[in-house]
């Protein structure tokens, strides 16, 4: 039933093993006789633990910390935790994120507390010791990272120049209120026109009915009808004209100004569309981080 391990069970600070034995089985039962793992668990165990050991030895110390936390997950032994948090300091060595030093102090915290419950189990003043020198580690990580950060100028917005926009919506305005100004302009032109047309409407029936008074025909040569009939072309040329003026200018000056205030609005919208997209440029939302935590920094140019 007991299976000592050859090469000793807990790493140091070092590449370098110790030389102690730890057993499993017997010696194991007789600390921890509630949580006894079965042979079929401990032979597991202890294939895990020298796969964690070799992987260490060749620098491979991801695998070697995934090694050692199946070990301890089959056997529950309080000494992997040591080599556990090992792994994951020298894991850092190789992949610099700060999430390695964490675990690494989380891990040998947890082994401290064991060394508590029996002091047997290592030595207190290494594991705090170890763990004073993942403190610093990642204290220096969190300086440096503090001090990149204005450098990398995540707090100031990025200026885009000035709002490229702002002339296509001017001239927008400027088109939609000329448009209208045409647009005005033809329906008081047709009005006043069709008024006046309709007066000298009113005058051509006059100057009929005085012509009739007097008894005037085609071939009547007497002056008073020569005068009568001259009135009644006046009236009728100028009626002409004027209908013609209401409805050919007032469609003109309409259509033109249609015309503004479309192209007006579209050009409008487009600046717009160019100014909302410019102004969301000008609003960043960058991660921020700190020794004393983290966030989102919100900057722009209002």
């Amino acid at each position: 039933m007991t299976v000592a391990l050859s090469g000793g069970l807990a790493l140091l600070p070092t590449p370098v093993l110790a030389a102690s034995l730890t057993q499993f089985g017997a010696g194991f039962g007789a600390r921890y006789a509630l949580a006894q793992p079965s042979d079929e668990d401990t032979a597991k165990a202890r294939a895990a633990y020298d796969e964690g050991e070799k992987a260490y030895r060749l620098g491979r110390f991801e695998d070697a910390a995934v090694a050692f936390e199946h070990a301890y997950e089959l056997s529950d032994l309080p000494d992997i935790l040591y080599n556990i948090g090992l792994a994951h300091l020298r894991w850092y060595d190789v992949d610099p994120d700060v999430a390695h030093l964490r675990k690494a102090k989380v891990v040998l915290q947890n082994y401290i507390i064991e060394i508590q419950k029996d002091p047997e189990l290592g030595d207190l003043d290494e594991a705090e010791e170890l763990i004073t020198k993942i403190d610093a580690k990642i204290a220096g990580v969190e300086a440096e990272a503090e001090a990149e950060a204005p450098e990398r100028g995540a707090d100031r917005p990025v200026d885009y120049g000035p709002d490229p926009g702002k002339k296509l919506r001017l001239g927008g305005a400027i088109a939609m209120g000329a448009g209208g100004v045409f647009v005005v302009g033809g329906v008081v032109s047709g009005v006043v026109l069709g008024v006046r047309g309709q007066e000298f409407e009113e005058n051509l029936s006059n100057a009929y009915t005085d012509y009739n008074g007097l008894g005037c025909t085609a071939n009547d040569g007497r002056p008073e009808c020569d005068e009568a009939n001259d009135r009644i072309e006046t009236y009728r040329n100028n009626g002409r004209l004027a209908n013609g003026l209401s409805v050919g200018l007032g469609l003109t000056l309409g259509g033109v100004g249609l015309i503004g205030l479309v192209a007006g609005a579209v050009v409008f919208v487009q600046g717009n569309k160019k100014t909302k997209a410019w102004e969301l440029r000008q609003l960043s939302v960058v991660p921020s981080w700190s020794r004393g935590g983290g966030g989102l920094v919100v900057s722009g140019r209002f």
